[in-house]
């Protein structure tokens, strides 16, 4: 599946706005396609030409629909560098990352819209008790997060890096896989399995849209 069928792999929440952050460069360019869900690609996208990519350090979203659930400014931006380190780790398996514009080089920007809290320790238990776990089982299968789980809402834009033409953006809200137990211990955690899930998966989406569809399909 190419970069049209963006889904970064872990849970997506139900919707709290009914507009894409209006602060977002890309704000105008976003189409609505489901709950806490927008999307645009480039028509006629094509990124066979692009080997490397810039990464530009992850932002904390300033705008007045910003939803932080009393998070402090020192947390957000902590996570904001998380999930830096997690893109630039991620995206090196499979493009060069370079650190200027370059004639073959994407610039990807993500900004962090907004989190909500983990409930530290109550969502570890509710994992590993019987019930808990029976639940979070059926919600690992059907993509839902886990009971107590916080999520983050993400922003990614992909540029081209010399002239800054828009190619492709996309606003999610992300939450770790139900059974990932690890990632119920605090906010962080839960940022950090996030941060690494989306960067793995937006990296396989990048990869697989450099590549021309199969002939016939």
């Amino acid at each position: 599946m190419g970069l049209g069928g963006v889904s970064w792999g872990v849970s997506v929440l139900g919707q709290t706005n009914d507009h894409a952050p209006s602060a977002l460069k890309s704000a105008d360019e976003l189409k609505h396609d489901k709950k806490e869900s927008w999307t645009y690609i480039k028509p006629g996208l094509a990124l066979a030409k692009y080997d490397a990519i810039q990464i530009v350090p992850t932002v904390v979203y300033q705008g007045t629909d910003a939803q932080f659930d009393s998070i402090p400014m020192a947390e957000r931006e902590k996570f904001a560098g998380i999930l830096t380190e997690a893109l630039k780790e991620k995206m090196a398996k499979s493009f060069k990352v370079v650190g200027a514009p370059a004639s073959d080089a994407m610039r990807l920007k993500f900004t962090i819209v907004g989190a909500t809290k983990t409930t530290t320790g109550v969502g570890t238990v509710s994992s590993v008790m019987p019930i808990g776990a029976l639940t979070n089982a059926y919600k690992s299968i059907t993509g839902q997060k886990g009971s107590f789980s916080g999520s983050v809402l993400l922003a990614f834009e992909l540029f081209d890096s010399k002239t800054g033409e828009l190619l492709a953006a996309a606003v999610r809200r992300e939450a770790p896989d139900a059974l990932d137990i690890t990632a119920t211990l605090s906010t962080t955690d839960t940022v950090k399995a996030v941060a690494s899930a989306v960067a793995d998966k937006l990296r396989a989406r990048l990869v697989a849209a450099k590549s021309p569809a199969p002939e016939g399909r």
